[in-house]
């Protein structure tokens, strides 16, 4: 791949957690920052996609951040707006809640994908949605389930697969942690201790 646009996805309500994902403290850094580093690393630019509430928190580490496309719809939203936004052909979207994610696979990951098409990790059957390469030439399919009812990345991937639009790479034994995600305060205390 060449340049592309990194989307970290912040906006999601966060009901289980008990409080904002994006602003949990990891290595004296917040989460959201982590994650950002990451990105930074690998795309060309970097964009923050979350709720119209959480700007603030953003705003003061000259971040780029872009509200969601239709907040609380989920992550389609962040992926919408991130595709409306970008200068690229292709945007990299990682949640803000996959802390074990890595540079090198981020990388790997680009490199999989093709001028043509995104690329989407394939883990036991279901698609890594929220840790995926898409190409921005998606964007009318991501505004017409967004506008449904079915809002589902897995439904998202196999229409862009479908058309020959994503390509799936198969996760190994060894990457699985790597897609880990936090969703409840039992997730992150063997981390904060």
């Amino acid at each position: 791949m060449r340049r592309c646009t990194g989307a970290l996805l912040c906006g999601g309500r966060s009901s289980r957690m008990g409080r904002d994902k994006a602003l949990l403290e990891v290595a004296g850094m917040p989460l959201w920052r982590l994650q950002l580093e990451k990105l930074r690393a690998v795309c060309s630019e970097v964009v923050v996609c979350g709720s119209p509430a959480q700007r603030h928190a953003f705003e003061s580490d000259h971040v780029r951040f872009e509200s969601d496309a239709a907040p609380g719809l989920g992550p389609l939203s962040g992926i919408a707006r991130a595709m409306e936004t970008t200068r690229c052909s292709h945007v990299l979207v990682l949640a803000v809640d996959m802390p074990k994610m890595s540079e090198h696979y981020l990388s790997g990951l680009l490199e999989f994908a093709s001028e043509g098409s995104g690329a989407v990790p394939e883990n036991g059957g279901l698609f890594e949605g929220l840790c995926a390469v898409y190409p921005v030439t998606m964007r009318p399919m991501v505004l017409e389930l967004l506008s449904g009812s079915d809002r589902s990345l897995q439904r998202l991937i196999r229409l862009g697969m479908e058309r020959s639009l994503m390509q799936a790479k198969p996760v190994s034994t060894s990457e699985r942690a790597l897609f880990e995600n936090w969703n409840a305060p039992a997730d992150v205390a063997p981390v904060q201790k």
